[in-house]
């Protein structure tokens, strides 16, 4: 049985409970079903990834025009704005209006009110869930970065949002552009039907140099400066493992067709602590809003670690090592899967009995991706990449709490019975409230 069709399975409740409330009006976007009509997008998130993701958008299908953009913080929302609107390149295309412009911790509900078909969603991890069922229930199409949520509470309202849209005929597209990738597509084409035998093990890496780490500015309240500075607090981030190692991750489950049976971990914390640089801004933020006291520093440092190591054993029983964290040395990215009959670099090659290497053309995969949406969309066919974008963002979340706890644990106790949710609730947000977890221990309790 193919991955989703296990998580639809493990998760009838959700897909009934999504299909009952699609049943009260579904939504068939026809009206530009055609070659040539308009497709309103708005822009949910405007820092550097949801700018690029919008002018990938524009550049994928002439029809596409920009009507809205939204982010936590209105200065941003209103560079954005600016910046599209000043750019040559997308001239008569960007028709955003000053009330059009949306801010705030409810910025989203405001987006998926307005008219837009089409929605690009860029906002920080914690966020996407809710934000995707708000846009799915609004009726707008989607294209959402990657990872879909920080806990496993997010990648249940995902799975439901996914089956929500399917009811609904709207489109899921999820930042893994690997997926999209012409020299991974024909690859895994050919692995699929066997080309280096069964999968028996693999490897796959995202470890690399260090991340930004921001102050505190201007009138910012403490809850907007954990936003600001999202990458390092688990909450926010889902850490490093989440946030960057999934592209790797996703690239694993695809070889398997699915997510692993188990999850194995151990990491830990070290760099984080000792870096001079962070540790000077962390303790800059904390006189800032403690009325000039240093006392309780440790806190404004960030929660994430630095190295988590994973075993994700895949139900055929093969084993995987997963090595994802940041460290000042030198870094390794990619993935290998070694097979019965030869081994393969997971992107343009397999060697063995019968060698072979993508020698057709190439598209950037992060501009394919919205080719291939909007081409879905006009075809009355959408693509829906929700289950399987929620099962590696899981998968990523899984390996983080196996650390984290120090505990051995299966993908179905991980899907149907874990208790754990990270993220405040839309009220806590609007309140203002910050929020710090303790470091993890590595034994910390399973929840």
């Amino acid at each position: 049985m193919a991955s989703s069709e296990n998580t639809k399975v493990e998760l009838s409740k959700s897909a009934t409970i999504a299909g009952a409330v699609a049943a009260a009006g579904a939504v068939a976007h026809m009206a530009y079903a055609g070659a040539t009509g308009k497709i309103k997008a708005g822009l949910l998130g405007c820092g550097g990834r949801g700018t690029g993701a919008i002018r990938q958008c524009l550049d994928a299908d002439p029809g596409v025009e920009v009507i809205a953009v939204a982010d936590l913080f209105e200065n941003k929302a209103r560079g954005a704005a600016n910046s599209l609107r000043r750019d040559e390149k997308y001239k008569d295309r960007v028709k955003i209006e000053d009330d059009h412009i949306f801010s705030g911790y409810d910025c989203h509900e405001k987006l998926a009110a307005c008219e837009a078909d089409l929605l690009c969603m860029a906002t920080a991890p914690a966020f996407r869930g809710r934000q995707l069922m708000a846009a799915i229930k609004a009726g707008k199409h989607v294209f959402t970065e990657k990872p879909v949520a920080t806990d496993v509470a997010g990648c249940r309202e995902v799975i439901a949002a996914s089956e929500l849209a399917k009811t609904k005929g709207l489109a899921i597209v999820a930042g893994t552009q690997r997926r999209h990738e012409f020299s991974r597509v024909e690859l895994f084409k050919r692995i699929h039907d066997g080309a280096i035998g069964e999968p028996v093990g693999g490897q796959c890496y995202w470890f690399g140099g260090g991340i930004w780490f921001k102050g505190a500015d201007g009138n910012m309240s403490e809850l907007d400066w954990q936003c600001h500075n999202w990458y390092h607090f688990n909450w926010i981030s889902g850490d490093q493992i989440c946030e960057q190692h999934i592209h790797n991750i996703d690239v694993m489950n695809w070889c398997f067709d699915g997510p692993p049976a188990k999850f194995t971990a151990v990491g830990g914390r070290g760099w984080r602590t000792w870096n001079e640089d962070q540790i000077r801004t962390a303790k800059a933020v904390c006189r800032k809003f403690n009325n000039d006291s240093e006392e309780g520093w440790e806190k404004y440092n960030g929660d994430i670690w630095d190295h988590i190591y994973a075993e994700f054993e895949y139900p055929n029983g093969a084993r995987c090592l997963s090595f994802s964290g940041h460290s000042p040395g030198t870094g390794r990215n990619g993935e290998k899967l070694v097979g019965t009959k030869g081994t393969s670099n997971c992107s343009n090659s397999y060697s063995g009995e019968n060698s072979w290497r993508y020698e057709g053309r190439n598209v950037d995969p992060m501009l394919q991706e919205h080719i291939d949406l909007i081409k879905s969309i006009r075809a009355g066919e959408p693509l829906n990449e929700g289950v399987r974008v929620a099962e590696s963002t899981l998968t990523a979340i899984g390996a983080r709490i196996a650390a984290y706890t120090g505990r051995t644990f299966s993908w179905k106790w991980l899907l149907n019975s874990s208790k754990q949710s990270l993220v405040p609730t839309q009220e806590e947000l609007m309140a203002g409230k910050p929020l710090y977890h303790p470091i993890a221990t590595g034994r910390d309790p399973l929840v």
